[in-house]
């Protein structure tokens, strides 16, 4: 066997291998006898065949099956005698022969990139500065006894807070639009969910009445044909209800999970979840800036069955319960395409990073995010104990290995600091 390598990108290798046939033609005798010996022909016994009957049904087949395993073989070989380290399996493309005596082909090979020197000239960086208020905590709070409202039908006009269940209509340019009427419509009056204008003209209804509503849709409405038009919507009230707040107390703080009914305890234990969330989303914020530095500063020869690979975990992740996730069609993948490449992208560098300054996960760092982690649940030891297996270790060694590359990178930058509400930082509408 002969081979030959060429380096066609810092992530791509074509390796050309030479086979003399006299090995492929030894590798058929091997396997045509081995068929021989069990082959079951009409008017012979089982393995009791002529040989060239044998090779008159078979032959060809085993043929292919024997260069197949010698080129199997040759390519295992010649990938350990370059010491290369694939990351899939190699396309392999037949070649040209030198002679009859001699079965060539080529394999490309896909590798990690060689990345070199890391290039990042960052010279500072914003890091939030977020308190959390009590205005957030009672946020909060209210978000609770929203989400646990009890709902009472009332014979009663229908007032702000109110939910109604309502069938209704549009009458668009004259025409009434009744193959797409909507029925036992469930709308709280207040919650925005509607064109401007629909709901507030719904305060005062009462259960069995009819109102017209006469509005215009948005002038940024997502339909551009009906943007800024009028329209009317005929609304048919069937109920109309009214809630009931639960109060902050016993009952209802058990039932939140705080044994001891104290709403001081409830305060606590939602200041420590708000203060884990605001460090993540600030420590997202850094890194955003640290890690769109290094893409947008490094080329990388990213090889394209990575960025497969991850486009296909992202379709996955998005359509977790829609698709089967067996086949995945190119159209499918490639949308998700750029997304994955900076993704294997940032892998790679921060990769070479951890290399470079030979991190490993700092275990106290790791074990103080698992008892973290732990605290918000109702029984932190089992927690404790799941978060310690290999897999779900390994998870959290990989984030603390990410937080120490981001520490290393910070260490003689200048960083700004900006105060934020948890609100903006959150994206919220108080």
């Amino acid at each position: 066997m002969q081979t030959s390598l060429e380096k066609i990108s810092s992530a791509e290798q074509r390796l050309t291998i030479s086979v003399p046939n006299k090995e492929i033609e030894a590798e058929y005798q091997k396997q045509i006898l081995e068929v021989a010996k069990k082959a079951n022909l009409q008017g012979f016994r089982p393995g009791k065949a002529p040989l060239q009957l044998i090779k008159q049904r078979y032959g060809d087949e085993v043929r292919r099956d024997a260069m197949s395993t010698v080129m199997r073989h040759a390519l295992a070989d010649a990938i350990k005698e370059h010491q290369l380290q694939p990351i899939n399996y190699p396309r392999i493309e037949p070649k040209l022969s030198k002679g009859s005596d001699v079965l060539e082909f080529i394999a490309y090979i896909e590798v990690y990139p060689e990345i070199g020197e890391v290039q990042f000239t960052l010279s500072e960086v914003e890091k939030l500065t977020v308190d959390i208020k009590d205005s957030d905590i009672e946020h909060v709070i209210e978000q609770l006894k929203t989400q646990h409202t009890g709902w009472n039908e009332v014979n009663r006009p229908a007032q702000l807070k109110d939910r109604l269940v309502i069938d209704y209509y549009a009458i668009f340019e004259g025409k009434s639009d009744l193959e797409n009427k909507v029925e036992k419509f469930t709308l709280e009056l207040g919650s925005n969910s509607m064109i401007p204008g629909f709901e507030e003209g719904l305060l005062g209804v009462t259960s069995g009445s009819e109102r017209t509503l006469s509005l215009h849709f948005p002038a940024d409405f997502q339909l551009t044909d009906k943007a800024g038009k009028p329209v009317d919507f005929v609304v048919t009230v069937h109920k109309v209800y009214e809630g009931d707040l639960p109060e902050l107390a016993g009952d209802f703080l058990k039932k939140l999970g705080i044994e001891d009914g104290s709403h001081e305890t409830l305060k606590t234990q939602i200041r420590s979840s708000l203060e884990q969330e605001r460090d993540r989303l600030v420590k997202e914020r850094l890194k955003e800036q640290l890690f769109t530095h290094l893409i947008d500063n490094n080329t990388v020869d990213v090889p394209s069955s990575l960025i497969q690979r991850e486009a296909s975990a992202i379709h996955d992740e998005m359509y977790r319960y829609e698709h089967d996730h067996s086949q995945h069609s190119e159209d499918e993948l490639s949308k998700f395409n750029e997304v994955a490449k900076k993704r294997v992208t940032l892998s790679l560098l921060l990769a070479e990073i951890i290399k470079k300054h030979q991190l490993t996960p700092d275990q106290e760092l790791v074990q103080a995010r698992i008892n973290q982690i732990a605290s918000l649940y109702q029984d932190p030891a089992e927690v404790i104990k799941w978060l310690s297996s290999d897999k779900q270790r390994q998870g959290i060694e990989s984030q603390i290995l990410e937080d120490q590359v981001v520490n290393k990178l910070i260490e003689n930058l200048h960083v700004i600091q900006k105060e934020m509400s948890y609100a903006d930082l959150k994206g919220m509408q108080k």
